[in-house]
């Protein structure tokens, strides 16, 4: 079979320069003297900018370990030092690599001024972060208790949640003040608010793209392009970067061309992906199939990306405490299954998706607990045939490639023969 490969967008290759500029930021920021954070996904990153401490994201760092071959090392390391063989492969990334002590461009991570952490996503990361915090020596940690939203939840419950959450915010301010000396500007963090807005808004644009057959785009270009909203939000640099990646995907939707030639099957892929083996995705264009939506990329656009309800600009500027509080409480990993099941009915309408690829994470437990009732619900509710990968975000142990590319072969045999029918 020839090799097939889809087209990254020149613009994607921009994310070099801005991970480049994160990291020489976090560089200064200790040459300087400036207060550093350790954050979570799912934190208002968006307040540590607004109050002049320097943001690092130790998941981040998990997948670049994983990305140049790293990680299976410092999580053997980390096991080596009691941690379970089950446990999150990114947590056992972070805690090798600051065994070694390695540079940022292996996914090495230095102390903090303090650390900032939420169950929001996942239980796992308040316990990493106190665990850190410990082997460090004492680092001080603040962690946000965010209730989980289910479909039932009334008004009356809503609003105490969304009150709960925010006196919490407030009180992150306080801590923050405590340990850097530095205040809360409004102003400040309205400009930054209004930033993180556009950038998720520029991503939404190109996702809407995506909608478009052939899709003009593939995940060459967004599973990289996760990075600013990840680390940078409330920046102005990535604003641009994701502006000149839509300008340039709406040339080719303009003209008709797509990012694979000969588009023949549209995919949606569910989870992390397994950073250390990317290839596997190049592995499906080959068959003429290409990704044209994931919700985990998705979800960090999270203006955007909410069920429940709308954030206008206007109120984000009116009030960005209140819309950073709220925002916590609908973050994608959190929803049950009712609302997980409509909302990827309605996105495999939209994008006009022909089959569902699940990544039954081994290290993820809230991203794939309901993905065998997931699979059951959409095939007898949407028709769509769904396949569940085993596999790890972070350790390579627990890939095993003639397995996953056997299933990949089937699957695709599967929606050729749909297509025939």
């Amino acid at each position: 079979m020839p090799d097939k490969k889809s087209k990254m967008l020149k613009a994607t290759q921009g994310l070099k320069n801005a991970m480049g500029r994160h990291y020489l930021a976090i560089e200064q920021a200790y040459r300087d003297g400036k207060p550093t954070a350790w954050a979570t996904s799912g934190c208002p990153v968006e307040l540590l900018y607004a109050m002049d401490v320097q943001p690092m994201l130790p998941e981040n760092s998990a997948t670049i370990s994983a990305a140049q071959k790293y990680s299976k090392n410092f999580i053997e390391l980390a096991e080596q030092e009691g941690f379970s063989y089950d446990m999150c492969s990114y947590f056992k990334t972070n805690v090798g690599a600051v065994m070694e002590d390695v540079d940022v461009y292996k996914g090495g991570i230095k102390k903090p001024t303090f650390m900032l952490s939420s169950d929001v996503i996942c239980d796992t990361h308040s316990h990493w972060f106190q665990v850190q915090a410990e082997r460090f020596g004492g680092v001080p940690h603040y962690m946000i208790d965010v209730p989980h939203v289910v479909s039932n939840v009334n008004k009356r419950q809503l609003n105490y949640f969304k009150n709960y959450v925010e006196e919490q915010m407030w009180e992150l301010l306080e801590f923050i003040e405590e340990h850097t000396g530095n205040e809360i500007d409004m102003e400040k963090a309205r400009e930054v608010a209004a930033n993180s807005y556009e950038l998720s808004k520029v991503w939404r644009d190109i996702y809407e793209l995506r909608k478009n057959v052939p899709s003009p785009i593939s995940t060459k270009d967004t599973f990289g392009g996760l990075f600013p909203l990840f680390t940078m939000p409330g920046l102005k640099s990535p604003i641009n970067l994701y502006k000149r990646m839509y300008r340039e995907a709406k040339v080719r939707v303009d003209n008709g061309q797509g990012a694979l030639e000969n588009e023949e099957f549209r995919l949606m892929f569910e989870g992390i992906p397994f950073w250390y083996q990317l290839k596997y995705f190049a592995m499906l264009e080959r068959f003429n199939a290409i990704i044209v939506y994931e919700p985990y990329t998705f979800a960090f656009s999270k203006f955007f990306s909410n069920p429940f309800e709308e954030f206008s600009k206007e109120r984000l500027l009116r009030d960005p405490i209140e819309c950073m509080s709220t925002l916590m409480l609908s973050f994608w990993y959190i929803f049950d299954l009712e609302t997980r099941v409509k909302w990827f009915k309605q996105t495999i309408k939209d994008w006009k998706i022909d089959g569902v690829i699940l990544h039954n994470n081994v290290s993820c437990r809230p991203n794939t607990t309901t993905f065998y009732d997931l699979k059951h619900r959409l095939g007898k509710e949407a028709d769509i045939p769904c396949l569940i990968i085993d596999s790890d975000q972070n350790d390579p142990r627990k890939f095993n490639e003639v397995q996953v590319t056997n299933q990949i072969e089937s699957f695709i045999e599967i929606l050729r023969k749909r297509k025939k029918m």
